[in-house]
């Protein structure tokens, strides 16, 4: 792939930068944002066996 222009480095910068906020904002998401929300009085794990 050859980057000529000013343009391709742009695209290139803005995909890549893309690629690494979708990814953390997947981790932060995954293993941050579930342990700060506050349990529902409805929502206990082990509903199922009652």
């Amino acid at each position: 792939m050859e980057l000529s222009s000013a343009l391709d480095y742009v695209i290139a910068i803005s995909g890549i930068l893309i690629i690494v906020v979708s990814f953390v904002w997947n981790i932060y998401e995954v293993f941050f944002h579930k342990e700060t929300k506050a349990p529902r009085s409805g929502d206990s794990t082990d509903s199922a066996i009652r």
